[in-house]
């Protein structure tokens, strides 16, 4: 496998890429986190404050040095509309995201993982995974847009339900 890459063109949305996420981005993960809508769905904490936001980067900056996976900001002319990015697994990579809400409806999300399961299909993946709370309608209608089929039933590790979708990669 090619070492990730550190920044894609987001193809339908000019003006709007994907770049690593470095320790100096740690105010996304902290913004996002204050987003009231943003917790209850994904693994940012509520509570998170600007130290825990810069450990939270740190942490994602060794992740991806290390390849066991990356977090990406989502970047429109400079300015943060969220995150996305994809974790290795013992069955693959697992993609996620968190957009601010000035920045949803516009099919970025869509957009980024339909790119970054191009790019692991280019590496040899077969298959990418995405994982969403129940309850979930709008990350349920992203992985239906994006190809994913419901896989099986699962639980968070806070033991709240959840579904796991699969998405086979043609290459």
């Amino acid at each position: 496998m090619d070492a990730f890459p550190l920044r894609l063109v987001l193809e339908g949305h000019e003006g709007v890429v994907l770049r690593r996420l470095e320790e100096e981005d740690w105010d996304v993960e902290l913004r996002l986190a204050h987003v009231e809508d943003i917790p209850p769905w994904t693994m940012y904490p509520a509570d998170l404050d600007e130290d825990g936001a810069r450990l939270r980067a740190q942490r994602n900056v060794r992740a991806a040095d290390a390849g066991h996976g990356i977090r990406y900001v989502v970047d429109e002319g400079g300015e943060a509309l969220g995150t996305v990015g994809f974790g290795r697994s013992q069955d693959g990579f697992e993609v996620f995201y968190a957009l601010l809400p000035e920045a949803r409806g516009r099919g970025l999300v869509t957009g980024a993982v339909t790119a970054l399961s191009a790019w692991l299909a280019a590496q040899g993946e077969r298959v990418v995974w995405l994982s969403t709370l129940d309850g979930n309608a709008a990350s349920e209608a992203v992985a239906t847009r994006c190809g994913f089929a419901r896989f099986r039933s699962g639980t968070h590790v806070d033991g709240r339900p959840l579904t796991v979708w699969s998405r086979t990669l043609e290459w």
